[in-house]
């Protein structure tokens, strides 16, 4: 007869993944995750399995509350749609008070010890955001009625996206931020000459 669960599997869930955003995957101990999910480590491994499989877990629970929380900004085309996720990328970093940056940029530099699993989900989690924002040019290429170098723009404004999660993460403040968002859009403005994103 299997036992049924004693705890709250989404609570336990949601403790993995603020652990992990907040300390990375190396520097989060088994400790800090038994903490985080008040669970024995018996227990733990039992209901999620290695650290890395609960690392996986916490990504995609990351990436489900980064697509609810730039819902609006990534159904908006052109460069309207450009310019409202570069701001999504500063409200969401400057309001958080930890300051924890994105958990999947954050997660790069750790790469080379993950498996290739992990590996995976992460580079698809950039690559799916890379997709958006040149989807966004390619419209807002269409609507100009120019040709556009849609390859280099997307890595300008994918870096500046990027960029400012790296530098929230540092504590740069808001205005900081928010000026490198401002900058990605009065270069795409003037690409694109003179329409407002």
């Amino acid at each position: 007869m299997v036992r049924p669960r004693e705890f709250d599997f989404e609570e336990a869930a949601e403790g993995l993944l603020n652990a992990f955003w907040l300390r990375g995957f190396a520097r989060t101990s088994i400790a800090d995750l038994t903490a985080a999910t008040k669970l024995l480590p018996g227990s733990l491994y039992a209901a999620f399995g290695s650290k890395e499989a609960m690392f996986r877990l916490a990504v995609d629970r990351y990436q489900r509350y980064l697509r609810a929380a730039v819902a609006e900004a990534s159904d908006t085309r052109g460069l309207k749609g450009l310019g409202d996720l570069l701001d999504a990328a500063v409200r969401l970093t400057a309001d958080d008070p930890e300051r924890r940056g994105c958990l999947v940029i954050n997660a790069i530099p750790e790469a080379a010890s993950y498996s290739d699993d992990t590996r995976r989900l992460l580079q698809d989690d950039l690559r799916r955001s890379r997709r958006l924002v040149r989807k966004r040019l390619v419209e807002a290429q269409e609507d100009a009625g120019q040709p556009a170098d849609v390859d280099a723009l997307a890595a300008i404004v994918f870096s500046a996206m990027v960029g400012i999660r790296v530098l929230g993460r540092a504590g740069e403040s808001r205005q900081q931020l928010q000026a490198v968002a401002d900058g990605a859009k009065l270069l795409l403005r003037r690409y694109f000459r003179g329409q407002q994103p």
